[in-house]
């Protein structure tokens, strides 16, 4: 086997994940792969997928605002913790929507039948005043 072929070889086993134990590492972590790199490749990944959101529709401008500054902040580990926190914050607007739809239609029905009560109490009062000016004009 001539150098050329050794060398492809141990670039494929490299691929497949060999030759990569703690023994052959020089360097630390930071050097080989430095986390400042991993920490703006997933920001960019973050804040790509929140733009793409928003132009689409998916998310308001303010649901947009609200979740690039939790991104920035570091709340976030990868890109499908971002899309299940946008599915639970849809899913908690839309369930608040309801709520508050059925609280004014619950408002709106007590508040006619008050005052249907009141208008029947009213004419209540008005219909027996009126007997008893007749009572007292006889």
């Amino acid at each position: 086997m001539h150098s050329r072929a050794r060398t492809r070889a141990l670039a494929e086993a490299k691929r497949a994940g060999r030759h990569t134990g703690f023994g052959k590492r020089k360097g630390s972590a930071d050097a080989r792969m430095p986390s400042q790199v991993i920490w703006m490749r997933r920001l960019r990944v973050l804040r790509r997928l929140l733009v793409k959101y928003r132009a689409s529709g998916k998310i308001d401008k303010h649901l947009y605002h609200e979740l690039y500054h939790l991104s920035k902040g570091n709340t976030f580990k990868h890109k499908r913790a971002l899309v299940e926190h946008v599915h639970k914050a849809k899913a908690e607007k839309a369930r608040e929507r309801i709520l508050k739809e059925e609280m004014d239609a619950k408002r709106a029905k007590t508040k006619a039948a008050r005052e249907r009560r009141q208008a029947r109490v009213t004419e209540k009062r008005n219909a027996l005043a009126g007997g008893d000016d007749d009572d007292t004009k006889e």
